[in-house]
């Protein structure tokens, strides 16, 4: 799964400098360039802790990319597979003991539901440089407390969630 995290990071440095040579920005794409190299360089001699790294560097030069006015959709974009990477790169050294017959269902699983994932926030930021909704100071501050609470809630349920073996009843009194 590292070669799969690489690839992830390799299609956002692919990204940023596609969009840097496309806006005449040649040292983003240089730049974009260089942090593909990097991350190549980064799986064969900084195992443990690359995929931090890397995922910190990406979203620094992702920043810088925003700072330019590469258009949002490019930022994302890049941001998601770079996002892709980071999470495959620490889930890879638990995935490492199965067999290679579960590691490959898994890994085909994981993929599919990451690319789905990615495709929905991507096509929501695409959606939102689009479409323009007027809100009134009001309507604004009482639709950032709804979105407010429900990510509490969110979080709360997901504190709570068991592991599918153990029983839910099993730790009442």
């Amino acid at each position: 799964m590292r070669i799969a995290s690489l690839l992830f990071f390799e299609i956002a440095a692919a990204i940023l400098a596609a969009a840097g040579y496309r806006y005449g920005l040649t040292e983003l794409a240089a730049a974009g360039l260089g942090l593909g190299g990097l991350a190549a360089f980064a799986i064969v001699f900084f195992r443990p802790a690359w995929p931090t790294a890397m995922l910190g560097l990406f979203g620094v030069l992702v920043g810088v990319a925003g700072l330019f006015h590469i258009p949002p959709l490019f930022c994302s974009g890049a941001l998601a597979a770079a996002l892709v990477g980071w999470d495959v790169g620490r889930l890879a050294p638990r995935v490492a003991g199965a067999s290679p017959r579960d590691r490959g269902r898994f890994a085909l699983a994981y993929a599919l539901r990451a690319a789905g994932l990615v495709g929905i926030g991507v096509l929501l930021v695409a959606t939102a440089g689009r479409v323009r909704v007027s809100l009134t100071f009001g309507s604004g501050l009482g639709l950032s407390f709804a979105v407010l609470v429900l990510a509490a809630l969110f979080l709360r349920n997901l504190r709570r969630a068991r592991p599918s073996g153990r029983d839910a009843t099993a730790d009442r009194p």
